[in-house]
């Protein structure tokens, strides 16, 4: 519970009850008064007892409850003195209730109406002595959190609230101060502050429900301090030290010794690190989660980010003879693990990115090196970079050393870059949905003399008819038996003229235009045809925003998949470095990086045993991407602005050029609490984490 919020749902029913003594003075029997606060608050307001005494009013017994029952307030002696144009108000001993399990929306926002309408009407000095706030849960409350010795000064007038108070938490014998202050600078601007040195986190974390999916036993928050004010937002600032958690999800698990720095702010919380041991294992937490719409409904129920968070970490945690484990938040609807396990063959290094596709602030795209499917290879973190993703992994199997082609089907930005072979190629669509089939390419192109099947896309070199578009790079190779037709574009969609044949006995400038093949049977289009040109994919990809080759396909609807078109099969049984995307039930989706021909830090796995253990991270569907030295996974750390490589290339930890990727945009706004630091350019080796 925010002590701010506290605060000011203390002060408002205080400063309410004291107004209308002020204005109705002593005329008025208690019933008017309470009668009154009752109807411009809704709160329920007795008062035992008015008197007069030497020129105050002095209220006795005062009793207030909150429209949902959840703050109460009890107040011995009340003396209320005008002063010029000033009412001096002074509270003894004000005894304060705050009942969690009652809090709703509708009671703050009751309070703060109550408190602008005293802002523009009054002005205020208020004082106040010896007072406790009591925090308590239960349907027969029981205190959780005790606050006593509350004195200070709080003035109400204009626009804001300023204060100078300080209470303690009780702890049995121990008491923990806190102080809290609140100033207008000389352009009237607000600024307030509360801090203590240290807290226990126990008493605190007693205000949880008893069904909570976290119990607290143990901790400190170190150096909290609460910064607000009319020029900057809320931020919590504290450090974390000796925690334990018990937290129930996919069974009990034992968060042990957690330290380091936690942050709350606006609409975030997070830390730029958090160490502990999770059911033994070393872990260590980096980043923010951004989507909250409540600084305390996150605590009980979560939120969207911090489930998807928990339900990696708790994927992870359960793999065997875990060893290591890092988690981060890489961005919304994203997030990231790096973990290691320990196996009877050797120990295996893996790095996971875990996405929510429905995220609306999530997009998934591929990328081309150098923008073209014939060039000279890129590194997957310089395309990552250069189109400024926030993660993504290495894409198709490619013509390695050559032309750098991929071997499969591509779709970039919902345009088809490359048509698809008889392996498994992945689409993701705009609902962030994702099918994995064989696709294949069927077009015909018509002429007066006769039609020609088109079978491929952008593969070169033809076999029979293939459509080139300028996408294919910036020249077509030569080669014997394959005559290039040019086409112009008419007025009618998909109606062309051809405007040039070529026998592909040397290298000309890319051009739109059919290419035929030795396969081809029939004597290709003339110069001056006119020409209609249709093709889809089967099965239709309608929606797909992304699509990108690979295989073979792993897992299908939970099982084992043995494909029959898997690229290079004698390496099956292989352990080497592995790569997939995988579907799981809710939807959610895998990127996962196997590192391999590490034999000190890992070994690599062999197809069936990837599958295996991407069905113990509950997988359903998964196809294998392009593998071996190819595999790398990119992702922002977070403070750091571009990609850098996350896991250990085999190529002598050297990032291989590859020739496309697919890759995770996010359109969030910057981060609030692990902000860029100065901007991170990959290297052309690798840069893990350690």
């Amino acid at each position: 519970m925010s002590i701010r919020r506290i605060a000011i749902g203390a002060g408002i029913i205080l400063v309410v009850v004291l107004t209308a003594a002020f204005v109705l003075r002593e005329a008025i029997e208690r019933i008017a008064y309470a009668s009154l606060i009752r109807s411009a608050t809704g709160y329920d307001v007795t008062i035992d007892g008015v008197r007069h005494d030497n020129g105050a009013l002095v209220l006795s017994g005062v009793h207030a409850l909150s429209r949902g029952g959840a703050l109460g307030l009890d107040v011995a002696r009340v003396d209320v003195v005008q002063r010029g144009e000033r009412t001096a108000i002074t509270l003894d001993q004000p005894r304060v209730v705050l009942l969690v399990d009652r809090w709703r929306g509708d009671e703050r926002g009751a309070m703060l109406d109550g408190l602008q309408r005293l802002r523009r009407d009054r002005e205020l000095d208020a004082t106040v002595r010896d007072g406790t706030l009591t925090v308590a849960r239960g349907a027969v409350p029981e205190p959780a959190a005790e606050f006593d010795g509350l004195d200070g000064n709080v003035r109400l007038g204009g626009s804001d609230v300023t204060y100078a108070v300080t209470l303690a938490l009780a702890d049995g014998v121990a008491r923990y101060p806190i102080s809290a202050t609140a100033d207008l600078d000389a352009a009237g601007r607000l600024s307030a502050r509360w801090d203590a040195p240290a807290v226990p986190l126990a008493p605190l974390a007693g205000a949880l429900p008893s069904d909570a999916p976290v119990h607290v036993d143990a901790g400190w928050l170190e150096d909290v301090s609460v910064a607000y004010g009319s020029s900057s937002p809320l931020r919590l600032k504290a450090t974390i030290d000796g925690a334990n958690l018990d937290v129930q999800s996919s069974g009990s698990h034992r968060i042990a010794n957690l330290h380091g720095d936690f942050q709350l702010g606006e609409r975030s919380l997070g830390s730029t690190k958090l160490q502990a041991t999770l059911d033994g294992v070393p872990f260590e937490f980096t980043g923010e989660v951004s989507d909250l719409r409540s600084r305390l409904g996150w605590i009980t129920d979560g939120t969207p980010d911090l489930r998807r968070l928990g339900q990696l970490m708790f994927a992870v945690i359960n793999e065997p003879k875990l060893q290591s484990f890092r988690l981060e938040s890489t961005a919304p609807g994203i997030s990231f693990a790096q973990y290691s396990i320990a196996t009877e063959n050797g120990p295996l290094a893996i790095n996971a990115l875990m996405v929510d596709p429905r995220n609306p602030s999530v997009r998934f795209d591929t990328a081309i090196a150098e923008d073209h499917l014939n060039s000279g290879g890129e590194r997957t973190s310089a395309m990552g970079v250069r189109t400024h993703a926030v993660a993504g992994v290495n894409g198709d199997y490619f013509d390695i050393g050559r032309t750098y082609q991929p071997q499969g089907m591509l779709i970039r930005s919902g345009e088809l870059l490359r048509g698809p072979t008889d392996r498994y190629a992945a689409i993701i669509r705009r609902d962030g949905s994702v099918a994995f089939h064989e696709f294949r390419l069927v077009g015909i192109a018509r002429t007066a003399h006769g039609e020609f099947p088109v079978t491929q896309f952008n593969n070169w070199p033809a076999g029979d008819v293939t459509i080139i578009t300028p996408s294919f790079g910036k020249i077509l190779p030569a080669w014997p038996g394959v005559t290039f037709v040019g086409l112009r574009q008419l007025e009618a969609p998909g109606h062309y003229v051809v405007d040039r044949v070529v026998a592909m006995a040397a290298p000309i400038p890319i051009a739109f235009g059919l290419a035929f093949g030795p396969r081809l049977k029939g004597v290709p289009p003339r110069l001056g045809d006119r020409l209609t040109l249709t093709y889809a994919l089967d099965p239709p990809a309608d929606g797909a925003i992304a699509g990108i080759g690979g295989g073979p396909l792993l897992l299908k609807d939970g099982a084992w998949y043995e494909d029959r078109h898997a690229p290079a099969p004698d390496e099956r049984d292989v352990r080497w470095p592995v790569i997939a995307l995988a579907r799981l039930p809710d939807d959610m989706l895998l990127l996962v990086a196997v590192d391999g021909r590490h034999p000190e830090t890992s070994i690599g796995m062999t197809r069936p045993e990837f599958a295996a253990m991407l069905q113990r991270l509950g997988a359903t569907d998964a196809m294998a991407l392009d593998s071996g030295g190819s595999v790398t996974l990119v992702a922002r750390v977070p403070g750091d602005e571009n990609v850098s490589v996350r896991n250990r290339p085999s190529d002598s930890s050297y990032e291989r050029w590859v020739s496309d990727g697919l890759f995770l945009y996010s359109s969030a706004p910057p981060p609030e609490i692990v902000t860029p630091r100065l901007a991170t350019t990959p290297l052309p080796e690798a840069r893990p984490t350690p």
